[in-house]
């Protein structure tokens, strides 16, 4: 990953702001703060590389999944394959980026189905659509525990990872 994938990264997560004291305070020349993200380079642990971030945000981001979609479409119990077509597979990365939904267009091109992951392009992939717009996971039936819905910090690391990881 490049230093410009990595700030974006950042960026997105929220990690990258850096406030200008003096336009807060009113000292400076503009009537508000500024934003900017020209910030050094954020080094990791043990002078780890850029590719070991993404290697933090996918196990993130399978935690994420593991904790608030795998229950229905994690594979091995009942009710574990829902959607169409079936899926339970929202943990194998390699099949997310190829299948597509039998129900829903790909707004890029409607002759096909929009990808569950489309690496790259968070806005045009179906799982992170479905969980941007709070349509996932749903309301459980009668008697059964509630599965918490992912947090505003969560869908900002799925577009993180989607964005710059896959």
């Amino acid at each position: 990953m490049n230093r410009s994938a990595l700030a974006a990264l950042l960026l997105a997560a929220g990690c990258l702001q850096v406030i200008d004291p003096d336009a807060a305070s009113g000292g400076g020349e503009n009537d508000g703060p500024t934003i900017s993200i020209d910030t050094p380079p954020i080094e990791l642990p043990d002078g780890g590389s850029t590719a070991e971030a993404c290697v933090l945000t996918t196990q993130q981001a399978h935690d994420i999944l593991s904790r608030n979609c795998a229950a229905c479409h994690g594979g091995g119990s009942p009710g574990a394959s829902q959607g169409q077509p079936p899926f339970d597979f929202v943990l194998d990365f390699d099949r997310l980026k190829t299948t597509r939904s039998a129900s829903v267009p790909d707004p890029s091109d409607p002759a096909q189905g929009m990808l569950f992951i489309a690496p790259g392009a968070p806005e045009l992939s179906r799982v992170y659509m479905r969980i941007w717009n709070r349509e996932m996971p749903p309301e459980p039936p009668v008697g059964l525990p509630p599965i918490p819905m992912p947090t505003v910090s969560d869908m900002s690391l799925l577009d993180a990872w989607i964005a710059t990881c896959m």
